[in-house]
């Protein structure tokens, strides 16, 4: 059985990009990896690979946060192949595994990977994994 390692994203969708974005790394001291007007990446201090990520509200780009989702929270696991299939055995709908060296083709990525799910309290959640 699969069992989630911590919570290593937090993506969200506001209204006001800008201002969301000097929340995170101003108020509440997140370190920013990426700052443009339609994507922020800022660091958690929880791993290396552990992100907050803010999208304008016109962003496209459903391998990073599906149409209409405006928040959502990823945990992480050791292996999402079965973390996947777990999920898929207990009837929840889930999107295809992403592999992050694949989508993106960045031989830095090996290792990274997520898939969508629609819990049933309608929300959408990532389970993901992390590099070593």
């Amino acid at each position: 059985m699969t069992k989630v390692l911590r919570v290593g994203f937090i993506g969200v969708r506001p209204s006001n990009i800008r201002s969301t974005t000097a929340f995170f790394r101003d108020v509440l001291n997140l370190d920013i990896l990426r700052d443009d007007p339609n994507w922020a990446i800022l660091r958690l201090p929880t791993g290396p690979f552990d992100f907050v990520e803010v999208y304008a509200p016109d962003f496209s780009g459903g391998r990073l946060i599906p149409t209409g989702v405006d928040a959502m929270v990823a945990f992480t696991v050791a292996d999402p192949t079965t973390a996947h299939q777990e999920v898929r055995d207990a009837g929840i709908e889930v999107s295809a595994l992403v592999r992050a060296q694949d989508a993106f083709s960045d031989p830095a990525l090996e290792g990274y990977g997520w898939f969508f799910l629609e819990a049933p309290d309608g929300n959408t959640y990532v389970i993901q994994q992390v590099p070593a």
